[in-house]
């Protein structure tokens, strides 16, 4: 059977081409996470949550279709520009996704604005209270400054494939990408970190990305359109991961 892909980011392409043999890590509604032997993710799957350079995009159907015919644990292998497995071979004759890193377009001012009529008091009574964030994003301009402990505080707290903390700290990193306020010291004792292993392998993908100034397509819409409906579409991706995502850029773009 002969399956194809709709589009692939270039983080994904990059790791097929260099990983060759995958495992299928975790099923979910919206498709699957493989890894190659060193655990580095790729998403197959649609695109209800946006598009992904680490992510392979596929139709409804092809989707579904898959999803019928593998588990957890199984074994894929790239080559020939094809993913293969026993039931199925995947085709790659596709366009690359766009990485969307033109962060010099973004519209500050309309997106601050915007913000006012979204509603971030229920991280009043949680572990991210607005003093907490308010916290380190004041520390971060700071080359002074040890972040470790406060780093550790964030990574991995929270419930779910991408705990609500690493959503926090991935929407900060966007709201840096945005204008520029993290010192590079501390941004290099977060990259260092994410390699213990101190959250899920997929929050650790959306962080490394993040660094590297690499975001969902549900995150750099708001560069290239700051309204409220972008807003609310990526406040729907995920139980919470998009709120706390959006909670993050908020938090950054408030400092001043």
């Amino acid at each position: 059977m002969i399956l194809q892909a709709s589009a692939i980011g270039s983080i994904a392409l990059q790791l097929l081409n260099e990983g060759k043999t995958f495992t299928v890590h975790s099923i979910f509604e919206k498709g699957l996470n493989i890894v190659d032997r060193n655990g580095e993710l790729i998403f197959i799957g649609t695109n209800e949550n946006g598009t992904f350079p680490f992510g392979i995009l596929l139709d409804p159907q092809t989707k579904q279709t898959l999803k019928s015919n593998i588990k957890v644990g199984d074994t894929l292998i790239f080559r020939n520009n094809r993913l293969f497995h026993n039931r199925f071979e995947m085709v790659f004759n596709v366009k690359i996704l766009p990485l969307n890193m033109d962060f010099e377009h973004a519209n500050l001012n309309k997106l601050k604005e915007n913000f006012q009529y979204i509603s971030f008091t229920s991280y009043d009574s949680t572990d991210f209270e607005r003093a907490r964030v308010l916290a380190l994003i004041n520390r971060l301009h700071d080359p002074t400054q040890n972040l470790e402990k406060t780093f550790r505080y964030f990574i991995g707290r929270g419930q779910g494939l991408t705990p609500t903390g690493d959503d926090i700290l991935v929407g900060i990193l966007y709201g840096h990408f945005l204008n520029n306020f993290i010192e590079h010291k501390h941004l290099d004792t977060l990259k260092a970190l994410i390699k213990e292993p101190i959250t899920t392998i997929v929050s650790k993908r959306f962080l490394t990305c993040a660094l590297d100034g690499v975001f969902s397509s549900k995150i750099t819409t708001l560069h290239h359109d700051p309204s409220l409906e972008s807003m609310e579409s990526l406040i729907e991706v995920g139980s919470s991961s998009g709120m706390d995502t959006l909670y993050g850029i908020y938090m950054s773009l408030i400092k001043e």
